[in-house]
């Protein structure tokens, strides 16, 4: 007798094709080489933000000392006593005016663009100061006492003065700089006091020169298009009433 194997439930596997056996290799090679792509893009910005953070505090130290310098000779100013030369009578200064030079090659772009402004915008800020002084000294009230050109100074260099105050508290904000230590020498509130002061003053006198302005009532209101308009019919009645007086 023939015996037949009958197998229920069972079949032979489908036979592998070579997509089948390179896909799967081909996807964990793609993933694996995506992955090691973000680490090390990874690892290459984490290293260029710490240097370019190490550069930024570097850059930040040396600039706080020149502004440290810039904020003591924009007190001088501030503070400048004047002296009358004992022959002429004409008062001068007592001290120079400050300025701050920067080094060379410097690498403005560790810095946040708004900061690099701030910065870089103030030896312009002291170029218009003294171009305004100047200015003032040859064409305002004059000697002996140069008294307006001497409060712009004050003015202007009591504004650079609280800047530079400013950007320097910054600067140890970001980077970590530590501030100089002044005691009971406080330049940003002097510096206020002074605006404050000078504001205070051209105020009064802008209101004491109202008082020798023209008085409303003797202002014309009148447009000028309505002023054209009456003086040509003034030129016809004129002209109308000289034919008249010729005719009669």
């Amino acid at each position: 007798m023939d015996f037949i194997s009958i197998s229920i439930g069972g079949g032979a596997p489908p036979p592998q094709t070579w997509l089948s056996t390179v896909i799967p290799g081909v996807t964990v090679a793609l993933i694996a080489g995506v992955v090691l792509f973000l680490l090390n893009w990874l690892r290459e910005w984490i290293t260029d933000y710490w240097e370019r953070q190490s550069e930024a505090e570097v850059l930040a130290f040396s600039l706080v000392t020149l502004f440290d310098t810039l904020i003591s000779g924009c007190s001088d100013v501030v503070d400048d006593p004047l002296q009358e030369h004992p022959e002429t009578g004409v008062w001068h200064s007592t001290v120079k005016r400050p300025t701050i030079i920067f080094p060379e090659h410097v690498s403005w772009t560790v810095f946040p663009k708004s900061l690099q402004y701030k910065i870089r915008s103030v030896p312009n800020k002291i170029d218009v100061a003294n171009r305004n002084i100047d200015s003032i000294w040859e064409y305002g009230n004059g000697p002996p006492e140069y008294d307006d050109s001497f409060q712009e100074r004050r003015w202007r260099y009591a504004w650079i003065g609280l800047e530079a105050c400013l950007i320097n508290r910054e600067l140890a904000d970001k980077f970590g700089v530590p501030t100089l230590e002044r005691g009971e020498w406080d330049p940003e509130e002097r510096f206020k006091r002074e605006i404050q002061k000078i504001s205070e003053q051209r105020e009064a006198e802008e209101k004491a020169t109202q008082y020798w302005m023209i008085p409303d009532l003797l202002v014309p209101t009148t447009s000028i298009e309505e002023l054209t308009e009456r003086y040509a019919k003034l030129t016809d009645d004129l002209a109308e009433a000289r034919g008249r007086f010729g005719k009669g």
